[in-house]
């Protein structure tokens, strides 16, 4: 039994009035991650890029409580991006959402859902300066994002909030890329170290809308082929955020 449902039903799924700009396929593994990362590159000590995910949001939590997730991302050579984002179950498309937003299908097992995101770089300075809390994380925010932070979620959040964000963090995520067997398959397997020390392994692929059929099916291979143990339930990072904060 395909663990992310019929290849030919999220074919249809993505073809039949779904709008996305792109499908991840995801899975939390039960393999430890240095074990997954040699299984998959074939190497004993494959080389590990990190990266660090900061939560922005009121010592109260009031995004997340209203389901709007603020994430300031500081990538390779010292760039940062930010996102602001919210999660619809389904596949219906969302009226509310700006123009310009960026809509992905996150497919896991037993679950499909719509992670609607508004994103764009920011500046290297300003960024650091806001996880050293030493900049107004508001001013990161551009015109959309802020109304997207404020009417993303099941309920408005005030507008008095975004000037009481905080830095929550960091997220600690240590990736290795995998080119895979099958053809045009690319993985990226990652280790999320939170702040109280709880940790995730996850495998991930992407894939445009119209070759989920053909990925979800290689991917299912990946997963089998190198004997992974896959975790029975999947937590989104946003479940886990909830769980460190007291939410």
């Amino acid at each position: 039994m395909p663990r992310f449902g019929p290849p030919e039903a999220l074919a249809r799924l993505c073809t039949g009035g779904a709008h996305a700009d792109s499908v991840e396929l995801k899975a939390l593994l039960r393999t430890p991650a240095d074990r997954a990362a040699e299984v998959l590159t074939g190497r004993p000590s494959p080389t590990w890029s990190e990266r660090r995910t900061y939560l922005l949001d009121t010592e109260a939590l009031d995004l997340l409580r209203a389901g709007v997730e603020i994430r300031l991302r500081r990538r390779a050579r010292g760039r940062y991006d930010l996102a602001v984002s919210a999660r619809r179950t389904g596949t219906t498309p969302d009226r509310t959402a700006p123009r310009g937003v960026r809509v992905e299908l996150d497919v896991v097992p037993g679950e499909v859902w719509q992670d609607i995101e508004v994103r764009r770089e920011v500046d290297p300075g300003e960024a650091s300066h806001v996880v050293a809390r030493a900049f107004d994380p508001r001013e990161l925010l551009s015109t959309a994002q802020r109304a997207w932070a404020l009417r993303g979620g099941h309920e408005p959040v005030d507008d008095g909030a975004l000037k009481e964000l905080t830095v929550h963090g960091p997220l600690v995520v240590h990736r290795v890329k995998v080119t895979a067997a099958a053809p045009g398959l690319r993985a990226d397997l990652e280790h999320f170290r939170f702040p109280s020390g709880r940790e995730m392994v996850e495998l991930s692929t992407h894939c445009d809308p119209h070759e989920v059929s053909a990925a979800a099916a290689a991917f299912e291979r990946l997963l089998d082929d190198r004997a992974l143990h896959v975790a029975d339930g999947y937590r989104t990072k946003t479940e886990v955020w909830r769980d460190e904060l007291g939410l």
